[in-house]
């Protein structure tokens, strides 16, 4: 239900600060133990200017966007301009957690209901250095999905337009967050048992270096909040001619198709790789995912493309020259999302500049490593050499692919991950294998804020699953 906000001291079991996918799911599986909630969203219904300036903050170093241009400020958070894809993270992803793939995947048919997927994310061997993957498209919205069932709830109190201010307690135990609505103008304190941070993966970090600043008392200091930040860097890695009908027989598979990726069109096919744990190890690369994606026949740049072609790649078959004389050839992208390795350096920190509560705004300082570089092109590379060893097209990469020198964007800037990072080590870690932040009697984080790595899969999936693990462990202490 929408929560009366002309209360001024409110107890709940629950308080969850933030209403995007983590905090709306959370709350709607608590609601079925019985347990009074409260889900405080400092956004309105839907996006607005006035909400949006919450999330204004300073960029430093090579990040693409602004701070509120990369997130939402609305109920639903920032799932209102998710695209949709969807996969796992890898086995080997796990290897800097404290927990194992198998404890998150007990959790994914339940996952995929809720975002209205197949529980299905198969993948099979090519060759030693690369594997074609599948992936599955949500068509589900947030914000206009779950907003009924928590407006109809009667153990959830929604809170919208309202800002937390500040925490409040002592002995690490959290007793009640001060809070503002911008409906009635007032500021009012609500009082609760456990308290879950879902704000996001900048947010997270801001709002706990905003509490580590004034109270000693919330949870162990000197923890590396903020720190070891990253996201996935997305770019175009190059051009293509393929064979579209040898690409089906060599690169079929039972998957679920792709089409009209980054709007190909209808008519496009997509084939997704990613390297093995092998070709990771070899050449010291981090996870990706590349996909080439077939054209429909709008080639604005083709006669550039094929030229480039033939004068870098001599080699090319007599067999795909012939073709190409008949008009049997695609023209295709090799598009590329990567993990970026986390790194100290790349971190959230408090600016100078404050908001109307005298509350520091956000500054993200980010940097793309050498190693971002690396795994692009070895991929592209192990792409290029398939396709030639089975006749199957050529590839041309884009320049900063080769050459060191040349500065490059990523267009990424949508999956914000670390910054209060899970582990069993305070020296490297904020919260524990539970979500409970180290030191704390009752504040847990929820979100890919808590994310050692991030692989290369769109963080939403392993986002639910991981609230479904938090919800699993949080009613434990209401029946025992």
């Amino acid at each position: 239900m929408l929560a009366d906000q002309n209360s001024k001291n409110i107890d709940y079991d629950i308080i969850i600060i933030g209403s995007g996918p983590a905090g709306i799911t959370l709350s709607l599986q608590l609601q079925n133990k019985n347990l009074k909630i409260a889900l405080v969203e400092t956004g309105e219904r839907y996006y607005s200017e006035n909400s949006q300036k919450y999330y204004k903050g300073k960029v430093k170093g090579e990040f693409p966007r602004r701070l509120d241009e990369a997130r939402l400020s609305m109920f639903g958070g920032t799932t209102g301009h998710w695209g949709g894809s969807c996969r796992t993270l890898d086995k080997h992803d796990f290897l800097e957690w404290p927990i194992k793939k198998k404890d998150l995947d007990i959790y994914r048919e339940q996952a995929t209901k809720i975002i209205k997927i197949k529980n299905s994310f198969k993948d099979e061997s090519i060759n030693k250095n690369l594997n074609i993957i599948e992936y599955q498209q949500s068509e589900s919205y947030f914000p206009d999905d779950y907003y009924p069932k928590v407006i109809n709830s009667k153990n959830i109190h929604l809170f919208l337009q309202t800002t937390m201010v500040e925490m409040n307690g002592e002995n690490f135990f959290t007793s009640s967050i001060k809070c503002y609505s911008r409906i009635n103008k007032n500021f009012f304190y609500l009082n609760s048992k456990i308290f879950v941070l879902a704000t996001g993966g900048i947010e997270n970090s801001r709002i706990l270096l905003l509490e580590e600043k004034r109270n000693k008392g919330l949870f162990s200091q000197n923890l590396p909040i903020g720190k070891y930040w990253f996201e996935h860097p997305f770019k175009i890695l190059g051009q293509a001619i393929v064979d579209h009908e040898r690409l089906k027989k060599n690169l079929n598979s039972s998957f679920d198709p792709w089409v009209n990726l980054f709007n190909a069109g209808d008519n496009s096919e997509t084939y997704s790789f990613a390297p093995t744990y092998d070709l990771i190890n070899k050449e010291k690369i981090s996870n990706s995912c590349c996909w080439l994606v077939t054209h429909e026949r709008s080639y604005k740049n083709w006669k550039n493309v094929a030229k480039n072609l033939f004068c870098l790649t001599p080699n090319i078959s007599k067999k795909l020259l012939k073709k190409f004389g008949k008009h049997l050839l695609c023209g295709a992208t090799i598009y590329s999302t990567w993990e970026h390795e986390p790194e100290i350096s790349n971190k959230i920190v408090l600016s100078d500049e404050k908001d109307e509560f005298e509350n520091n705004k956000a500054m993200l300082i980010y940097k793309k490593s050498k190693l971002v570089r690396k795994t692009a092109r070895v991929m592209f590379e192990k792409i290029g050499e398939l396709l030639i060893e089975k006749d199957l097209g050529r590839l041309i990469g884009e320049d900063f692919l080769y050459e060191n020198d040349i500065d490059y964007n990523s267009e990424a800037g949508w999956h914000h991950m670390g910054g209060t990072r899970m582990g069993n080590n305070e020296k490297y870690s904020v919260v524990d294998s539970n979500l409970k932040i180290h030191g704390s009697k009752n504040l847990y984080v929820i979100g890919s804020s808590v994310f050692p790595t991030g692989g290369h899969a769109n963080p939403t999936l392993s986002i639910l699953q991981l609230t479904l693990r938090l919800e699993r462990h949080l009613s434990k202490k209401f029946t025992t």
